[in-house]
């Protein structure tokens, strides 16, 4: 009899940023400063527990025709002054899907589209992009870090809009 190894891939969770509701999208970016309050999930965004490695983002936005951003911010909480240091991540800008096919319906709100690319402004990520001839989603990917909350900064830059972001750990 012969041992055989098996490898398996793991397979990894994904789910809504927001589990129940959506964002309400700013048309600015939000400036963010140490604070001793927690960040919490309004304004324009989305906050989720920190710990993985990497994290893979799919941006959701209503159709308002401009085009979208996500800004990733790492929180994290000194110990011994007991503030919350947002550290800029990413900052990327996309190209809105409006096929009728990639629309979903996210949480109650209908016509939530991906992007086709996305172009990197600051900081760090892994762009996946796809073009508009391949007919399906862009995403991106950025180290995390290790920061105790992410933040996902959704912005659009003329109305304020819906977005969520389908995410998963690497």
């Amino acid at each position: 009899m012969s041992d055989h190894v098996q490898l398996v891939t793991a397979t990894r969770p994904h789910y809504l940023a927001l589990k129940d509701g959506n964002v309400t999208t700013a048309t600015s970016v939000t400036e963010k400063y140490a604070t001793t309050t927690r960040p919490a999930s309004g304004s324009g965004s989305a906050v989720i527990a920190g710990g993985m490695n990497y994290l893979k983002i799919l941006p959701r936005f209503t159709d308002d025709g401009t085009a979208p951003s996500i800004r990733v911010i790492g929180w994290s909480k000194c110990n011994d002054s007991g503030l919350w240091n947002p550290h800029l991540i990413t900052d990327v800008s996309g190209t809105l899907d409006t096929t009728a096919n990639n629309a979903a319906t996210i949480n109650g709100t209908a016509s939530l589209f991906t992007c086709h690319t996305f172009t990197k402004a600051q900081g760090d990520a892994k762009l996946f992009n796809v073009g508009t001839a391949l007919d399906t989603c862009a995403f991106i990917v950025v180290d995390t870090l290790g920061f105790d909350l992410i933040e996902l900064a959704f912005r659009t830059t003329t109305t304020a809009a819906t977005a969520n972001a389908h995410i998963g750990d690497i």
